[in-house]
């Protein structure tokens, strides 16, 4: 496609499985990781992402870190937490 700087980042992957389906549709669109030079990464947002981490490695090239979600997430807060919302 000749775009040389720039990295596919895929958002909010909660298992392998998933990981591994959504890289088949993106090669199917002809993205392939390592096809001339593509990184592909993914976002970590989720405790699953992080106990998982290195399996998560194996299928793509890099993390964004979350830490927003990460922490909020867990407690079953909404990042609005402050002003008393909470997610159901």
């Amino acid at each position: 496609m000749g775009f040389a700087n720039v990295k596919l980042m895929i958002p909010c992957c909660r298992r392998i499985p998933e990981a591994e389906k959504v890289l088949e549709a993106v090669a199917a669109h002809g993205l392939r990781r390592d096809a001339n030079g593509l990184e592909i990464y993914v976002m970590c947002e989720i405790p699953n992402n992080v106990i998982q981490i290195d399996a998560f490695a194996r299928l793509f090239d890099g993390f964004s870190i979350g830490l927003n979600d990460l922490t909020t997430g867990p407690g079953g807060r909404s990042r609005l937490a402050h002003r008393g919302v909470r997610l159901r």
